[in-house]
């Protein structure tokens, strides 16, 4: 796929998912399913079908993106080329789970709406599991990733070690409650994201 494109996701993807989960998606921390209902309810079903739609594009966006970019950097059969495989095809792995996620509010209303609030709990506590898988796999993915990226010398290597260690922090956060976890871990690995997709898209290759 031409690097422009791939770089382009990879820009698009994390921004407007970042976006699209602090202005539609209530904060659930430190709450339970029945809390975080009652707040998603008092977002209101508009509010979960547009951050639904839009987070659902900008994940699966940002997915695809460095899935390919994984995939350019594969050239050969070195060490770092086979960490970069493994790598892209565990972000790849995390697809439907991230990309379901992002209805999941919209499910527990209309659970809610048609059924009763004990469904939309249900819901939303079942896809707490979900949050945990989530964040190791792809923890590990942005650290095989991002250790191949250093190898290669790629993006500045600072850049790419970042992105690795910002892997190490995804997985803590899923393990801990301390929001320090989760701004170094999901900002960083963002942040990096989008840095090296303006990088790839500049590049002349």
């Amino acid at each position: 796929m031409n690097n422009k494109i791939y770089g382009s996701m990879m820009i698009f993807g994390p921004i407007v998912a970042m976006v699209s989960w602090i202005a539609f998606f209530p904060d659930n921390t430190g709450l339970n399913a029945s809390e975080e209902l009652a707040k998603i309810v008092e977002s209101g079903k508009n509010s979960a079908v547009i951050g639904g739609y839009l987070a659902t594009l900008a994940t699966a966006s940002m997915i695809l993106g460095i899935y390919f970019l994984a995939k350019s950097v594969n050239t050969d059969k070195s060490i770092s080329s086979n960490l970069a495989e493994i790598g892209g095809l565990l972000i790849l792995l995390t697809f439907p789970v991230l990309v379901g996620l992002q209805g999941v509010h919209l499910a527990a209303l209309d659970a809610a709406d048609k059924v009763d609030a004990g469904l939309a709990q249900g819901i939303l506590e079942g896809t707490r599991g979900f949050d945990v898988a989530l964040s190791i796999i792809m923890g590990i993915s942005w650290i095989i990733l991002g250790t191949a990226l250093t190898m290669k010398k790629k993006f500045y290597t600072v850049i790419s070690a970042i992105f690795a260690i910002a892997g190490v922090f995804a997985i803590l956060d899923g393990f801990s409650e301390l929001e320090i976890f989760a701004i170094i871990g999901w900002m960083g690995g963002f942040l990096s994201m989008v840095i090296m997709g303006i990088l790839t898209v500049i590049n002349k290759e």
